[in-house]
């Protein structure tokens, strides 16, 4: 992204560059053109060397004035292009550290909870003469903190590694057999919920990782059910199939949709639509992680909905032929 960042920087500067000299070139043109115009008289006394030496001054007078002219109205050009260069460049950089902000936030606001009921049950438990039910209870809701809290760090360890680290060599193969395979590992480990429909196409074949496409098959699937209305009896629909270059699994839900205001918005970590009391659990890690692991397998990660329409993610990624 840096790299990709510093090329197109490196050319705007260099035409840039080119379009001051090129300014700066007919402004000086059209002034040199100008003072040696012969404007002024000589009169007839005056020796040879007398009018040479007149029309000598004259011109490089005027050319001083052309280059002070010349040289004003690039200051002036230079001045607004960097301007507004300056704004362009700075964007970006401004746009990171409010995400930054946001996500140390998020994140201090995400591990605040769980800490505060370790405390709770701890300063509880400690508190005079308790009874072993009650130790009991304690100890089991610092565990079921710990527990979340490890569940937070090992996503943000996840997200923080997909976008730093090289990804690792692909390998070939069959994103309908992956993706069967995966929807039906889901239905074992979550035997109370009605399985996910499948609509799969033979031979849809792909050069990645198969460990990070089954991450993030895995987390549309638990987003669908958590999110869309698959714990309430209407499971989500798994769909693959293939262009002429992109090879593709879909995830639909038939649940409430997601807002135009908050699809801009659905990818970025601990970003989550029903975060109010009562919603369902989690730490709004899962899609970040999904897109993030979708770039390093060089696919997308996209979402279409609309409120009360449900919603459908799509993990495209290049067909391997």
């Amino acid at each position: 992204m840096f790299r990709r960042a510093r090329v197109r920087l490196t050319l705007l500067y260099i035409a840039l560059f080119g379009l001051v000299i090129g300014l700066f070139s007919a402004v000086f043109y059209v002034g040199f053109a100008t003072v040696l115009a012969p404007t002024f008289d000589i009169g007839s006394e005056l020796t040879n060397e007398q009018v040479a030496e007149t029309a000598y001054q004259l011109t490089v007078e005027r050319i001083g004035l052309a280059l002070v002219a010349a040289d004003l109205v690039m200051v002036g050009v230079v001045g607004v292009a960097a301007w507004i260069l300056a704004a362009r460049t700075l964007r970006p950089i401004r746009e990171a550290h409010a995400r930054q902000r946001r996500f140390v936030a998020d994140a201090s606001h995400e591990m605040r909870t769980p800490l505060a009921a370790i405390r709770a049950s701890a300063e509880s438990a400690l508190a005079g003469q308790r009874s072993e039910a009650d130790l009991r209870r304690a100890l089991a809701i610092a565990a079921g903190s710990a527990e979340r809290l490890t569940g937070i760090t090992n996503d943000l360890l996840m997200l923080a590694r997909s976008e730093e680290l090289a990804p690792r060599e692909a390998a070939q193969f069959d994103l309908s057999v992956a993706v069967v395979e995966i929807v039906e590992a889901y239905a074992s480990a979550h035997p109370g919920l009605a399985a996910a429909r499948l609509g799969v196409v033979p031979d849809v074949l792909v050069a990645a990782d198969p460990a990070e496409i089954e991450r993030i098959v895995a987390n549309l699937l638990d987003n669908a059910y958590r999110y869309g209305g698959g714990s309430e009896g209407r499971p989500p629909r798994v769909t693959t199939g293939s262009t002429e270059r992109e090879a593709f699994v879909e995830v639909s839900d038939v649940g409430p949709g997601i807002a135009a205001a908050d699809l801009e918005r659905i990818f970025e970590p601990f970003y989550r639509v029903s975060a109010h009391a009562g919603g369902p659990e989690g730490t709004g890690l899962g899609l970040a992680i999904a897109a993030s692991l979708a770039r390093r397998n060089r696919g997308r990660l996209s979402v279409v909905s609309e409120p009360g329409g449900g919603a459908t993610f799509r993990l495209g990624l290049p067909r391997f032929t």
